[in-house]
């Protein structure tokens, strides 16, 4: 797959995944899917995906995608209070916005990794 498909693709999966979040976030309790026993691990996991996939679909941006997986963290912890069986709490958003941190970092990471490896193919 080629390095622009692939950015594609990353694009479209966090936008579902951002999606997905806000629904997940925002529907009453009862309806929230429970994948793990722990609700930090999947919000974790799930923060962690979309700022990887942020920064993959937006390489060059990534002080921006930081900033909004951030902000969309304290945004839907706020309209959390907005619901009735909903409540944000700070604690959820920090654990949000860490591992949106880790995430976009990792994503980084990767992204630096395949340059440095398409550039060295590209020279040799």
């Amino acid at each position: 797959m080629s390095g622009k498909r692939i950015s594609s693709l990353a694009r479209l999966v966090a936008w579902v995944l951002v999606i997905a979040i806000t629904v997940i976030t925002l529907v009453p309790l009862g309806l929230r899917p429970v994948v793990t026993a722990s609700p930090s691990i999947e919000r974790s996991a799930a923060y962690a995906a979309l700022g990887l996939c942020m920064v993959w679909g937006y390489p060059l941006r990534w002080p921006w995608v930081l900033l909004g997986c951030v902000l969309l963290a304290g945004g839907l912890e706020a309209a959390q209070h907005l619901t009735r069986t909903r409540h944000g709490r700070f604690d959820d958003f920090l654990v949000k916005a860490a591992a949106s941190a880790v995430g976009v970092l990792i994503g980084l990471g990767v992204v630096l990794l395949l340059e440095r490896r398409s550039q060295a193919t590209t020279r040799g």
